[in-house]
């Protein structure tokens, strides 16, 4: 596991070369069990602020936000990499990916809109609460199929190493 692990780290911004399936998930799952954390630990600062109201839970929260934050530019383009490594080996155009990194951000651009507009009732919203429902649930299904993608298995036969 750790060799993996070590393996697409090391590969930080190689986009050429490809990722089996046991490197692309244990990559994800590292990336997933990490982040698990920081929402754990940010969600009890939350809940033990909202109970004591003591500043320096704010200012213990803030950090946890900006490590956490801190953490994903750092491991952007390795989880990146691994993501356009992993559809080569499955025989898939990596281009795919700029599908849902486009839908992903235009989700958003749309919740931070809602958000706005729950902030500040006298400035209408730009889209309707129906909308953004509907393009989070297709966002989520596009995610689903890539999941599936990524499943996929290898197209390659032939056996490969990775130049270090």
């Amino acid at each position: 596991m750790w060799e993996s692990l070590k393996k697409t780290f090391c590969s930080y911004i190689r986009f050429s070369g490809r990722a089996d399936r046991k490197e692309f998930w244990i990559w994800t799952l590292a990336m997933l069990a990490i982040s698990f954390v920081f929402v754990c630990i940010m969600a009890l600062l939350a809940l033990l602020f909202e109970y004591t109201q003591n500043p320096v839970l704010s200012d213990i929260f803030a950090v946890t936000i900006s490590l956490f934050g801190l953490f994903w530019v750092v491991m952007f383009f390795p989880t990146l990499t691994v993501m356009v490594r992993r559809l080569r080996d499955a025989g898939i155009t990596p281009w795919l990916l700029l599908i849902p990194a486009a839908l992903g951000i235009f989700t958003f651009l749309v919740l931070f809109d809602q958000a706005l507009y729950n902030m500040d009732p006298s400035t209408p919203p730009h889209y309707s609460g129906v909308f953004a429902f509907i393009l989070t649930s297709v966002t989520a299904l596009v995610g689903i199929t890539f999941l599936i993608l990524f499943c996929l298995p290898s197209k390659c036969n032939d056996v490969y190493e990775y130049n270090l």
